[in-house]
């Protein structure tokens, strides 16, 4: 029984000194989106690019896979609403909406 408790407390410890030291959010592929006004998903990155689907506008859930060019990582982190935003508006950027994978213009993508 004692060789649980000191198990836990060391486990405790080690999660305290895992832990950021300060709050940041989390990465632009670790969370979701919702589409601003209806949205074609494309099978490439460019407006050219033939339509797979479209997204209702407000649809939510959004996960992003990639984006070209790829988001940088610390700008987004402890970047505020406007950059984050600019950062979106300027890539393209491949998403999955339940079954439908495909490519989106930045610009329509707003974090949930």
């Amino acid at each position: 029984m004692r060789h649980l408790a000191v198990a836990a407390a060391l486990g405790l410890c080690a999660a305290m000194w895992a832990a950021p030291a300060g709050a940041v959010s989390p990465s632009p592929y670790d969370m979701t989106y919702r589409v601003r006004s209806d949205t074609p998903v494309r099978s490439g990155m460019s407006s050219g690019a033939s339509v797979k689907g479209t997204l209702k506008a407000g649809t939510k859930g959004i996960v992003l896979r990639w984006c070209r060019p790829e988001i940088p990582f610390a700008e987004w982190q402890f970047g505020s609403r406007s950059v984050k935003r600019k950062l979106l508006d300027e890539r393209w950027c491949e998403i999955q909406s339940g079954t439908l994978i495909g490519n989106v213009d930045g610009k329509a993508l707003r974090p949930d």
